[in-house]
C-alpha cells in the first residue's frame, strides 16, 4: 500500500524545480535508467503542465510536479493523489483542456528525446499567461527538415564561410518547371527550419534558418523570370509578386540566379563527411529526391543531425574530451614534448568552447585562421617569463608623458594601466551598461508611434513580434503576429516596463511579467547596434610553467577557482591596488595554459596554481603522420618518416638511454617533426630542429647516451636512415 504524500507544492518555484528535475532525467544528466524512467512517465502522462522557462517551453504530467522536490525515487515510492494536486494546482493554472497546438509543440519536443507519443494530452495553462502570448513564442508546427544541395563547387567556400545556401537555379538551361517549382519549394522555408548541408550524396554539416531576406523594391514575377529568361535589373535581389521568394545574380549574368538563405551556421562541418543521405528515400516530405532542395521528416532529419555530431566528436576525440574538462575546471593546461601539437590543440579547444562548429577542427589552417581573426576580441594570448609580473599581467603604474598645446612634454604622470589578464576579464563582460541604456533610448525614437512599428523576432526565432512606443509611455507595446485578439490593431496585451527592460539589459533585474518579450525587444537592440555582452573568452597562458606565479597573480589566485567567480557558488571580489576598482573573474572566462614536458623547469610551478587546473598530456602519435601523408598521398614519404618517427622512439626509450626522472611520453619528438611536404622539407627537420633536440636531451643529462652511438644516431638520421642494426644491438 502506497503512503499517503502531503508534501503538496506552495509556488509556481516548486513547479518549475520539478520541470527542470524531470528533464534531466530525459537529457541523461543522471543516467540512462533515470532517462528511460523519464520517457515512460511522459508518454503515460495524461495531463500536462505547461510552462516558459528561460524561454522555452516545458512540459510535465501534472501529477509529478504537484509535490515539492519531486525525484524518480520519490515518485516510485508513491504516485500520489492526483485530485489532490489537481487542487493545488488549481491556484495557479487554468485546469486542464485539450489543445492541438500544444500537442503539435509537445509531439515536435518529445521527438528529440525518442519519447513515443500515444494520444492527444490535456493541458494545464498559467493564469497570467493568454494561450495565444505562449503560442507566440514558439512556432507550432514542428521545424522542417531540408535537405539542400550544391551542385557547383565554385560557391561552396562561398557557403560555407559566410552561413548561406544557395540553390542553384539555371535560366535557360533548366525547364521552366524546374525552375518555377525549385523557388516555390523555397518559399516555405521559414525561420526555425533545419538546412542539411550536402553535396553529392554526403551531409556536412547542418544550420538553423534565421533569415530569408526580402531586402529589395525590385519586384518581378516567377512567371516572367521563367519565361522570358529576364530580371527587373541585372544586379541585387528581385523579389516576385507571386511568390514570397527572392533570387540573387551570383556571377554577374543571367545564367546563373540563386535562393540564398542564411543560418546561424554551419554545424559539426567537416570537410571529409562520412555521412550519407543514404535511407531518406522513404523519408521525403516535400519535393523529390532530384531537387537541390527537399523536405524530409522531423525523424530522419534528427537522425542524421545526429550522426553528425557523433562524426564531429569521433574525429576530434581529443579535442571534445578536453572541452569537457574545461567547462568543469575553468582553467586547463596542456603538457607535452615539443611538436606534439600544444599551439594548435590549444587552437583548436579554444574555438571549440567559444561554440564555433562551422570549421573543420582537422583542418590546421582553418583552425589557426579562425583563430587568429578572433585575438584580441574573444581570445587572449601572452608568454609567461621569469620578468612577468603583476604590473604587467593584470595592472599596474604606467608613465604618460604629458604636453602643452604646443607640443612640448610638460611632465610625466603615472596612471593604472590594465594587463591582459584583466583585459581579458573585462572582454568577457564589458562594461556597456550606459551603451545599451542608450542604445535603448534610441531604438525607442524609432519605433515612435503605431505607424512606425518593426516587427521582430521571438527568442526562439520561430515567431514575430511587433513593438512600438507612444511617446510619454513607460512601457512598450507589444503585440504578438499571431495574436488573434478581436481588439482595434495597435491593442498591446503585452506591454514592457521600459525601466525594467532597461534592468534586465543590464543583468540587474528583469521585466516580471513578460520575460521572454523583454529579452527579445533587447536582443533586437543589441542586433541593431551591435551592442555585445557577456561572451565567452579564453586566454592562452604560454609557457605558464616559467613564469613566478605568486608574483604575476598576487592574490588573484584563490580568484581562479571556479566556485570564487562572479557566478559561482562563494563569489569573491578584491580591491585592485593601482585603480582602486573592485575586481572579481567572471565566469566566462576560460584559462588554457601550456607546459613543455621536457622543461628542466616544470618543477617550479607552484602547487597553488596546480590545484587550480587540470592537466591534459599531449602524446606523440605516430598515426598522425600516417594520416598527414595519407592525405597528401605520397606513400613513399611515409615509410621514411614513420621508419624515422619509431627508430628515434626506439633509442630514447632504451632502458640503458633513459632517465629515470622522466619517460617517453616526457621526452619522445613531437610528430609535427616528421610531418613535411617534401624530402627535402623533412631532412631540414631532422637535421635542424630533431637532432639538435635529442642532442640538448643528452647534453642535460635526460639521456645517458655514449659519444659513437650518438655519432651513429644522428649521421642516420640526417640522412633520413634509421640506425644500422648492430648499433642498435650494441647500444
Amino acid at each position: 500500500m502506497e503512503m499517503e504524500r502531503t508534501d503538496y507544492i506552495e509556488n509556481r518555484e516548486d513547479i518549475i524545480k520539478n520541470i527542470q528535475t524531470l528533464y534531466s532525467y530525459l537529457e541523461g544528466k543522471y543516467g540512462d535508467e533515470y532517462k528511460e524512467w523519464a520517457k515512460d512517465i511522459m508518454t503515460r502522462g495524461r495531463n500536462y503542465v505547461v510552462e516558459v522557462i528561460e524561454n522555452h517551453i516545458y512540459f510535465s504530467p501534472s501529477r509529478f510536479v504537484g509535490y515539492r522536490d519531486n525525484s524518480k525515487d520519490k515518485y516510485e515510492m508513491s504516485h500520489g493523489n492526483g485530485g489532490k494536486t489537481d487542487d493545488k494546482l488549481k491556484n495557479f493554472y487554468y485546469e486542464a483542456k485539450k489543445n492541438e497546438d500544444f500537442n503539435k509543440i509537445f509531439r515536435s519536443q518529445m521527438i528529440k528525446y525518442d519519447v513515443k507519443y500515444m494520444k492527444d494530452k490535456s493541458f494545464w495553462i498559467p493564469k497570467n499567461m493568454a494561450i495565444e502570448e505562449i503560442l507566440g513564442r514558439v512556432d507550432v508546427n514542428e521545424p522542417q527538415y531540408w535537405i539542400v544541395r550544391l551542385s557547383d563547387d565554385e560557391h561552396w567556400s562561398e557557403a560555407i564561410e559566410k552561413h548561406i545556401w544557395m540553390t542553384q537555379q539555371r535560366y535557360g538551361i533548366q525547364k521552366s518547371q524546374a525552375v518555377s517549382g525549385l523557388l516555390n519549394i523555397v518559399s516555405q522555408v521559414k525561420r526555425g527550419d533545419i538546412l542539411l548541408l550536402t553535396y553529392y550524396n554526403e551531409i556536412y554539416a547542418y544550420g538553423t534558418v534565421v533569415d530569408c531576406p526580402f531586402q529589395s523594391n525590385q519586384i518581378s514575377s516567377i512567371k516572367n523570370v521563367v519565361e522570358r529568361n529576364q530580371h527587373d535589373y541585372y544586379s541585387g535581389i528581385v523579389r516576385f509578386t507571386d511568390s514570397k521568394v527572392f533570387y540573387e545574380d551570383l556571377e554577374g549574368d543571367c545564367t546563373n540566379w540563386g535562393q540564398r538563405i542564411m543560418v546561424d551556421g554551419w554545424h559539426y562541418y567537416l570537410s571529409q563527411s562520412h555521412v550519407s543521405t543514404s535511407g531518406i528515400q522513404n523519408d521525403v516530405t516535400v519535393g523529390i529526391l532530384r531537387m537541390s532542395i527537399f523536405g524530409i521528416s522531423s525523424k530522419k532529419g534528427l537522425e542524421k543531425m545526429k550522426e553528425l555530431k557523433e562524426q564531429y566528436e569521433k574525429q576530434n576525440t581529443f579535442v571534445t574530451q578536453a572541452v569537457q574538462l574545461l567547462k568543469y575546471k575553468h582553467n586547463i593546461i596542456l603538457q607535452g614534448a615539443p611538436g606534439t601539437g600544444k599551439t594548435y590543440n590549444t587552437a583548436a579547444i579554444a574555438l571549440s568552447i567559444l561554440g564555433i562548429t562551422d570549421i573543420d577542427l582537422t583542418d590546421h589552417t582553418q583552425v589557426m585562421k579562425r583563430y587568429e581573426s578572433l585575438q584580441d576580441d574573444q581570445i587572449f594570448f601572452t608568454t609567461f617569463h621569469q620578468s612577468l609580473d603583476y604590473e604587467d599581467f593584470v595592472e599596474g603604474l604606467k608613465p604618460h608623458v604629458q604636453t602643452d598645446s604646443t607640443g612640448q612634454s610638460i611632465g610625466v604622470t603615472y596612471e593604472p594601466e590594465d594587463g591582459i589578464f584583466k583585459r581579458a576579464c573585462m572582454a568577457v563582460q564589458t562594461d556597456e551598461t550606459k551603451d545599451i541604456i542608450e542604445c535603448i533610448d534610441d531604438y525607442l525614437q524609432t519605433i515612435k508611434g503605431f505607424d512606425n512599428r518593426k516587427e521582430i523576432p521571438t527568442i526562439t526565432g520561430n515567431s514575430s513580434l511587433y513593438v512600438w512606443w507612444n511617446e510619454g509611455n513607460t512601457t512598450i507595446s507589444v503585440r504578438s503576429i499571431k495574436s488573434t485578439s478581436k481588439k482595434k490593431e495597435d491593442y498591446t496585451p503585452s506591454p514592457l516596463n521600459i525601466e525594467k527592460v532597461k534592468l534586465q539589459a543590464t543583468g540587474k533585474g528583469s521585466e516580471n511579467n513578460w520575460q521572454q518579450y523583454a529579452q527579445a525587444f533587447i536582443e533586437a537592440v543589441k542586433k541593431e547596434y551591435k551592442a555585445k555582452v557577456n561572451k565567452p573568452v579564453v586566454l592562452i597562458l604560454d609557457e605558464i610553467n616559467r613564469g613566478n606565479i605568486s608574483k604575476i597573480f598576487g592574490e588573484l589566485i584563490t580568484l581562479l577557482e571556479y566556485d570564487k567567480r562572479d557566478n559561482g557558488n562563494h563569489p569573491i571580489k578584491v580591491t585592485l591596488p593601482y585603480s582602486k576598482t573592485l575586481f572579481g573573474v567572471p565566469s566566462n572566462l576560460y584559462i588554457i595554459g601550456t607546459m613543455n614536458t621536457t622543461d628542466r623547469s616544470t618543477g617550479s610551478l607552484d602547487y597553488a596554481l596546480r590545484r587550480r587546473f587540470a592537466f591534459v598530456t599531449l602524446k606523440s602519435n605516430v598515426e598522425v603522420i600516417e594520416k598527414y601523408y595519407d592525405g597528401i598521398q605520397n606513400l613513399n614519404l611515409k615509410s621514411i618518416a614513420v621508419a624515422l618517427f619509431n627508430d628515434i622512439k626506439a633509442f630514447i626509450e632504451n632502458p640503458q638511454h633513459l632517465s629515470s626522472e622522466l619517460d617517453i611520453d616526457d621526452l619522445m619528438v613531437g610528430h609535427s617533426f616528421f610531418m613535411a611536404a617534401t624530402e627535402q622539407e623533412l631532412l631540414y627537420k631532422m637535421k635542424y630542429e630533431v637532432t639538435p633536440l635529442v642532442n640538448e636531451y643528452i647534453n642535460d643529462g635526460i639521456l645517458n647516451v655514449k659519444a659513437d652511438e650518438k655519432k651513429k644516431a644522428f649521421q642516420a638520421w640526417e640522412n633520413l636512415t634509421i640506425i644500422e642494426k648492430e648499433t642498435t644491438a650494441e647500444s
